[in-house]
């Protein structure tokens, strides 16, 4: 259909999809041939709608489950709704399922062709182009092997490559960071924020609240194929990240002796957050603050690898997504954390200007790069001011008027 008139990027306007779970296969062969058959209608999206601005980063985040990546098929074209309305403005480059765009028995050269070709691009246009994706890939001689040789990591730097120098209008990235060293996953954010800033429109889908913190300025939480909330990416970040920890709270039955699992017991955990404390000056826990006065984070996690290294970081942010205090180990040059075991680190800021507000406090645990996150929790509205009178502004700095002489009332 033309889409010329778009005033957006993406529309997606009353999506439905259900899929149908057959008990066996023989009871598939029954509803094909008209025979009553035993299956289950599962529905992955109910009724979603939402429109994105051209040039905008958007940020899907939820549970595994939640019916994200069906979305950001339906999006880029590989599936199509059961019912509903989608419609997207202009060439859609997408990094779904690592690697399915490709056929096995092709080298990496023969499946990066092929791939512009179904993008619509001219075979020497795209060919023009294999230099500047085999060295971001770094493959090597095996961009002349079958991808069926591939690693996953290796599959993913080429679906990446590929998917971002094809110049799309839309690029549909679902978890393609989750894959890779820490090494090629900067190449990969640096090339991501690159073509944001091109004004290309991008759906970002990630487990991890720091990239879509880092990449979008908008985010839609699905839960259980809906939307549950949409609207500043680190406002919808904190409301997920604390659902997630009531969710946690429910599970261990609210019990104050309950203690969260070590970090050994947590499968892909090098390290956890165990708990996060707004102290004052003094050291005491502290709810409440004034303009000026000293207030100390501390921070409980735990490192299980002893040859592992880690930094930590501790951000304030206000209930409307502003970030107004962000503190990281490897910001101010310090050296990482080794070694396992529990630890309480804190970071006192001297003189905290702010006047107004309420203010979530968050925990990191990054790796040696401070590209990955190990750990992140979230602590919602813990910090409110002491005094609730106006002020002119969100911050109280100390000032000292200098009045040029004259009459006055």
């Amino acid at each position: 259909m033309g889409l010329t008139s778009l005033d957006e990027a993406i529309v997606v306007a009353g999506v439905h999809k259900w899929y149908r779970v057959y008990a066996a296969p023989g009871e598939r062969l029954k509803r094909l041939i008209g025979r009553s058959s035993r299956h289950l209608d599962f529905r992955a999206l109910e009724d979603v709608s939402f429109t994105v601005e051209p040039g905008a980063a958007v940020g899907i985040i939820g549970e595994n489950g939640a019916g994200k990546s069906t979305l950001l098929k339906i999006v880029a074209g590989t599936t199509t709704p059961t019912a509903g309305r989608v419609e997207v403005r202009g060439v859609v480059a997408a990094i779904l399922e690592l690697g399915a765009a490709f056929h096995p028995e092709f080298s990496g050269r023969d499946n990066a062709v092929l791939y512009g070709a179904l993008m619509g691009l001219e075979r020497d246009d795209m060919v023009a182009r294999l230099d500047d994706i085999f060295a971001f890939a770094e493959l090597g001689e095996f961009v002349e092997h079958p991808v069926k040789s591939y690693s996953t990591g290796m599959a993913m730097r080429l679906a990446f490559a590929v998917a971002t120098h094809v110049d799309p209008d839309v690029l549909v990235v679902d978890e393609a960071l989750a894959v890779g060293d820490g090494y090629f996953q900067k190449k990969c954010v640096d090339r991501i924020r690159e073509i944001r800033d091109r004004g290309t429109t991008i759906l970002f889908c990630s487990h991890s609240m720091y990239y879509v913190s880092l990449f979008c300025t908008r985010a839609l939480w699905l839960r259980g194929g809906r939307i549950e909330r949409d609207g500043p990416a680190q406002e919808v970040v904190n409301a997920y990240e604390e659902f997630l920890v009531n969710r946690e709270k429910r599970r261990l039955g609210e019990s104050a002796e309950a203690e969260p699992a070590p970090a050994a017991q947590r499968p892909g955990h090098q390290a956890r957050v165990r708990g996060i404390r707004v102290l004052d000056g003094e050291g005491r826990p502290v709810a409440t603050y004034a303009p000026g006065m000293a207030l100390t984070v501390e921070l409980e996690w735990e490192a299980v690898d002893a040859e592992a290294a880690f930094h930590v970081g501790v951000s304030l942010d206000r209930g409307d997504g502003t970030r107004v205090v962000a503190v990281a180990t490897f910001v101010d040059g310090l050296p990482p954390r080794s070694g396992a075991g529990l630890r309480r680190d804190r970071v006192r800021i001297d003189g905290l200007p702010l006047a107004k507000g309420t203010y979530s406090v968050t925990g990191y645990i990054f790796d040696p790069s401070a590209l990955h996150i190990w750990d992140q929790a979230v602590v919602t509205d813990c910090l409110r001011p002491a005094d609730e009178g106006w002020s002119l502004a969100l911050l109280q700095l100390e000032h000292r008027w200098e009045l040029d002489g004259g009459g006055g009332g």
